[in-house]
This record gives C-alpha cells, sequence and structure tokens, in this order.
C-alpha cells in the first residue's frame, strides 16, 4: 500500500491518503477504518436522465463521494472491503445525508 499523505495529531486524530496496490491492502484498510471514520472514495453511481421529449435514460458515472463510516465489512475470500454510509458532501450526482454502500 502506498501512503501518499499523512496528517496525525496528538490525540491521534487526523487524516492519511491511501493508495492500495494489491489485494492484501484491503484487509491493512478494514483494520485501519472505524464507525464515524470519513472516508473519501471513488466510486460508480447510476445516474438517470430525463431527455426534453421526456425519454428516460441512465448511464452509469464515476464520482467522488465522502461517507461517514456506519458499518464496515471484509470479504475474505474476495478481498473487498464493504463500506456503508452517509454521504456528508454533496455533490451533483449524490445528496448530502444519503445513504451508500460502497465495494472497493
Amino acid at each position: 500500500m502506498k501512503l501518499l499523505h499523512k496528517d496525525i495529531e496528538k490525540d491521534n486524530a487526523g487524516q492519511v491518503t491511501l493508495v492500495p496496490e494489491e489485494a492484501e491492502d484491503m484487509w491493512h484498510t478494514y483494520n485501519l477504518l472505524q464507525v464515524g471514520d470519513s472516508l473519501r472514495a471513488s466510486t460508480i453511481r447510476k445516474v438517470q436522465t430525463e431527455s426534453p421529449t421526456g425519454s428516460v435514460g441512465s448511464s452509469r458515472v464515476r464520482t467522488t463521494l465522502t461517507l461517514c463510516v456506519e458499518t464496515i465489512d471484509f470479504d475474505t475470500q474476495a478481498c473487498q472491503l464493504r463500506v456503508k454510509g452517509t454521504n456528508i458532501e454533496e455533490n451533483q450526482y449524490r445528496y448530502r445525508n444519503t445513504g451508500h454502500l460502497a465495494f472497493y
């Protein structure tokens, strides 16, 4: 795992920026995260659009969300991290205080 940025206070509060390089890095991330932490990560959202004629279409859009972590699960078979949380920063694809379930 690559550590890009670290800013830790004396009371152990702070932030880190990590980039996983292999599947096992998700296990280490699972052990670092706690309920109540903020997690910013890239995710894919399905966005529905309506044209002026009234037809509805959908597309998948990559966006960055910041979640307040509510639950954390780790799938040991797939080395996949599942984080459920509430979006705490609004963007054009997701409103604030809405739930989201992310897989990493």
